[in-house]
């Protein structure tokens, strides 16, 4: 198996313009692609290297890997729930908690993703955006590292809400978002030490969009909330193989995130 994490572009050609309205906070996490069934792997690789100061992409997930398999989490590189994913944590010293979301959380959500990222199992499509058309059998974990919204307004303001300051994508250039919070799948987002903050509470006709990568894509990609929960919430069996699989296994899954708490910067040099 070979794991490798992506080489990502210039920031200054990754910036992302946002329709007056829109509200987003998103932080960076380094991409690592997976190899065979070990999505689930490759994200607890991003978080790792996120939080430590190796960039040894393939010995990391390779350690992960024999770990899981020794723990009889795995027998291929599968995670298949987010109580063997705290496991696989807990081995990795990686800080972490299980957490219940729903339909009518998307303010703790929110919440949650200020400091915090979300790892979630859904059902991917042929383009890997969420469906629910599988039951299950192309389960895929998903990195939820910020989120986006609009902000309803009767005037629309002639003012960009995102200024120009030192570490911040203050210039837009590729990609623009619709009045509707949507932006094409596949438009590469943030690099290191780029993010912005956005205070506002969400509104009830607001649409909450989330950030998201995960082991099959090279890119960073802009979903809507409910699109990913109705696709884990229909995740109910995965297709048959040799895989280490929960009794409960739908129970475990839906309407469940594996909490991971930021490391800042100054945490990482220590």
């Amino acid at each position: 198996m070979s794991w490798r994490q992506c080489v990502e572009e210039d920031p200054e050609q990754r910036d992302l313009e946002l329709s007056q309205g829109c509200q987003y906070y998103n932080r960076h996490v380094p991409l690592v692609l997976q190899c065979g069934p070990t999505c689930g792997i490759a994200l607890l690789t991003s978080l790792i290297l996120k939080r430590s100061h190796t960039k040894d992409v393939a010995s990391t997930a390779k350690n992960l890997l024999q770990g899981a398999i020794s723990l009889g989490l795995s027998k291929s590189g599968e995670i298949m729930c987010p109580q063997y994913m705290s496991q696989l944590c807990d081995l990795a010293g990686i800080q972490h908690q299980i957490t219940r979301v729903s339909r009518d959380s998307e303010d703790d959500v929110i919440s949650m993703l200020r400091d915090s990222d979300l790892m979630i199992i859904y059902d991917k499509d042929k383009n890997n955006e969420p469906s629910t058309e599988y039951g299950g059998e192309r389960a895929h974990w998903l990195l939820i590292t910020g989120f986006c919204y609009k902000t309803p307004s009767k005037t629309p303001s002639k003012t960009p809400i995102i200024s120009k300051t030192p570490g911040s994508l203050g210039r837009p250039q590729n990609g623009v978002m619709n009045g509707a919070c949507h932006i094409p799948a596949g438009i590469p987002l943030l690099t290191d030490n780029s993010f912005t903050r956005a205070s506002a509470r969400l509104s009830p006709d607001s649409e909450l969009h989330v950030f998201v990568q995960h082991g099959k894509s090279r890119l960073r990609q802009l979903w809507r909330w409910r699109d990913i929960l109705d696709s884990n919430e229909s995740v109910r069996q995965p297709k048959p193989g040799d895989w280490v699989v929960p009794d409960n296994f739908h129970s475990q899954v839906a309407g469940t995130v594996v909490r991971v708490p930021v490391i800042t910067d100054s945490d990482t040099n220590r």
